[in-house]
């Protein structure tokens, strides 16, 4: 197997569950070469130690704690990690066969939890194309549909099996080290984190990598828990409406950047236009019934302007000057 080193972004304020990660790379089978410790600069690092990580600081930022990271690791492969996450003795290596095979450059465990937990909200995420069970492409553990949504495959962790994905959760995953320099997530930073809170940073490292000649995918029996400490999302405003203004522009900016303006047909821009102008129909009049309940009101409202904020901000001189999605290897 090859050699990696662990990178871990926190704020050093997850306490136990941080303690149940730390106990999980103690335990590793395959022990990393390094651990470097991301935190933002002015906190405190966390009492819980493993006594031999490195720690730096950089300014506060979601992505920005994913890539300073790699400026102190030479390991051939890296394994991301949130500060809440706990998994097997055998996860890394669960995590590096199928990449020191040659078949991927980006693995991961699978997620459930990430998709719908009641059979109303797959209902909602299938009739206005947001998230859906998979019917065609069951292939695939996650596929990016044209109206910016998803389309998902569960299936039985107890045997291993490769997914290929379009998609996957950010608080865990192992790559090539080389291959994340070369994604040039640092580009996505100004639209993603515009507003102080970056909603769907995995998506897009997810397609950069597709769309850059990489592959990604879930190893069916590398299972690991997410504890989700939310130590980031402490204020009033953050619970209530600023990830639901988040999502509404991150859909509008994402759908442009990666479906819209990667497509050169015509017909298949159009089709591209029908399904993400379906979306936001089809969640207006979602939004509408929920918001029959006034507590629902403020995280609609906040979610259209998103939308708006989004659909303004592709035509302005920053998004243009954006770095293309696509380069040469």
């Amino acid at each position: 197997m090859g050699e990696y080193s662990v990178a871990i972004r926190t704020l050093g304020r997850a306490g136990e569950k941080y303690r149940k990660l730390l106990d999980s790379i103690r335990n590793a089978a395959h022990q990393p070469e390094k651990v470097v410790v991301v935190l933002p600069e002015g906190f405190d690092p966390p009492k819980e130690q493993l006594g031999w990580e490195q720690f730096v600081y950089c300014p506060k930022s979601m992505i920005g704690q994913r890539l300073e990271a790699l400026k102190y690791i030479d390991s051939e492969y890296t394994l991301f990690l949130d500060d809440d996450i706990a998994f097997e003795p055998e996860f890394p290596d669960k995590l590096l066969k199928p990449m020191d095979q040659g078949m991927f450059d980006c693995a991961t465990g699978p997620l459930f939890s990430f998709f719908p937990a009641s059979k109303a909200g797959a209902i909602v995420g299938t009739l206005t194309m947001s998230c859906s069970v998979s019917i065609f492409r069951r292939d695939l553990y996650v596929k990016i549909l044209r109206s910016g949504g998803w389309s998902y495959h569960t299936f039985d962790t107890g045997v291993e099996h490769y997914y290929p994905t379009e998609s996957f959760a950010w608080t865990c995953f192992m790559i090539r080290t080389d291959v994340m320099r070369k994604l040039e997530m640092e580009d996505e930073v100004c639209w993603l984190e515009k507003f102080g809170y970056a909603y769907g940073d995995d998506q897009v490292m997810a397609n950069k990598l597709l769309k850059r000649g990489y592959g990604a995918c879930i190893v069916s029996n590398a299972l690991y828990e997410h504890n989700d400490a939310k130590t980031a999302t402490s204020s009033q405003e953050m619970v209530n409406t600023k990830p639901s203004f988040c999502v509404g522009f991150f859909r509008a900016v994402f759908w442009k950047r990666f479906i819209q303006d990667q497509e050169a047909s015509r017909i298949q821009r159009l089709l591209n236009w029908l399904c993400f102008a379906y979306w936001r129909v089809s969640m207006r009049g979602y939004h509408l019934l929920k918001s029959v309940k006034p507590h629902n009101r403020p995280q609609s409202k906040a979610f259209f302007k998103g939308i708006k904020e989004g659909r303004a901000f592709v035509k302005t001189e920053e998004y243009k000057m954006l770095a293309p999605v696509i380069k040469n290897r």
